[in-house]
């Protein structure tokens, strides 16, 4: 049961370390998508939210090694903004992609990476 305990902690700490990447790239893409749009805004899209849904999944299997004191985000009310951002994404509304990112999923990721490092 240890090892079990030890390989979630690990997994948590390596998402941690991908998010010092994930959260500034997020913050790219929505740049871009506010009107900065580059040949490759598209594909760097869905790289960002390929890790973020790495993340997520980490995340929900790591969710009993988390501070939860640490996440202000409710597991309902993230999935309720995971849908709304597929949507926007499946139709093409930039700003509203960037608006839920910014508004939503980076103070989850910005809590969980926090939760990461304790």
């Amino acid at each position: 049961m240890d090892n079990l305990l030890d390989e979630k902690k690990e997994a948590l700490e390596v998402a941690g370390e991908y998010l010092e990447k994930l959260i500034p790239g997020i913050g790219t893409l929505c740049g871009e998508l506010r009107g900065d749009r580059q040949p490759d805004t598209d594909e760097f899209q869905k790289q960002c939210i390929d890790g973020l849904n790495w993340v997520i999944e980490i995340y929900n299997r790591v969710t009993d090694v988390v501070d939860a004191e640490k996440i202000h985000t409710g597991k309902e009310e993230l999935n309720a903004s995971l849908k709304e951002l597929g949507a926007a994404i499946r139709d093409k509304e930039d700003e509203k992609i960037a608006r839920i990112l910014e508004d939503a999923v980076v103070p989850f990721l910005n809590d969980l990476k926090t939760a990461a490092q304790m």
